[in-house]
């Protein structure tokens, strides 16, 4: 007798039929990307052939020019630099105030939270002259330093009410625990609620990375040609002499998304209970 009313032979094909529908739906999601590895694979010649080849003797030729370019090691160096910066000073300053907005209730505190949620809904461009004009006086357009406190600012909300949430789902009885056996509150914060809100840590350093990692527009306004990052380096190679390097774009895009992909996969499991439980609160 067949509980759920389907024979073996029916519950197959629906196994086959949900399968071919989330392959399909891989493949929607996943065609730009594999096209562009495709390009990043082809010789200029290739790339102009049409109809489009569908098969070829892949070359990393592309892959071999871009990385002997000095600018291009300069600037993946740079993004590095600047990205982990502002993860590191967002995780630091912003941890901390979630976690004192989530666990002391102070006269004002709803206001400035939702204040902070306010600046993160400002556009980039509305803030860009204001802060340009800021590190020139203070001497650090054209630095490094002016591109980590420019993605800080952006990053510091985003971070303060994904973690909150994580820290207010904590029972407070954890730290109550902790402190009763003679942790001060900074003792019990680092030992017991950090390590206990790892997804949430996880959610908020990959979206920090991805908001300083893909910008252009402070990047391009704020750096030189010395500290400019990838996405500007990117868009130089559309203003080449000799016409758009297709080859060379493909190939930077590809290394350029590789690190983030790689460390959403490191970061896979922490990142989906994140975005499912704190992040959505």
């Amino acid at each position: 007798m067949q509980v759920s009313g389907l024979t073996p032979r029916q519950r197959l094909c629906g196994r086959i039929v949900a399968y071919a529908a989330l392959v399909a739906l891989l493949l929607v999601f996943l065609m730009p990307l594999l096209w562009v590895i495709g390009l990043s694979l082809k010789t200029r010649p290739q790339i102009f052939t049409n109809p489009p080849l569908l098969i070829w003797w892949p070359t990393f030729e592309n892959y071999a020019r871009v990385l002997t370019q000095g600018e291009f090691v300069t600037a993946f160096f740079n993004s590095l630099v600047v990205s982990a910066g502002a993860v590191l000073v967002s995780l630091a300053v912003g941890v901390p105030t979630a976690y004192a907005f989530a666990r002391v209730r102070f006269r004002g505190s709803s206001f400035i939270f939702f204040s902070l949620l306010v600046m993160r809904m400002l556009p980039p461009i509305a803030v860009l002259v204001p802060l340009y004009a800021l590190f020139n006086k203070a001497g650090l357009v054209n630095t490094r330093s002016a591109l980590v406190i420019a993605y800080t600012t952006f990053s510091l909300p985003l971070i303060v009410w994904i973690m909150r949430g994580f820290f207010e789902d904590l029972p407070a009885e954890l730290e109550e625990a902790a402190r009763v056996d003679g942790a001060t509150r900074g003792g019990a914060f680092l030992r017991v609620m950090l390590p206990l809100a790892r997804p949430g840590l996880a959610t908020a350093a990959i979206l920090s990375l991805l908001l300083a990692w893909n910008d252009f527009l402070f990047a391009a306004v704020l750096s030189s040609n010395r500290t400019r990052t990838l996405p500007v380096l990117l868009a130089s190679y559309a203003g080449a002499d000799t016409g758009v390097d297709w080859g060379s774009i493909a190939a930077s895009g590809v290394l350029v998304v590789l690190p983030v992909i790689l460390f959403s996969f490191a970061v896979q499991r922490h990142l989906v209970t994140g975005l499912s439980s704190g992040a959505v609160k």
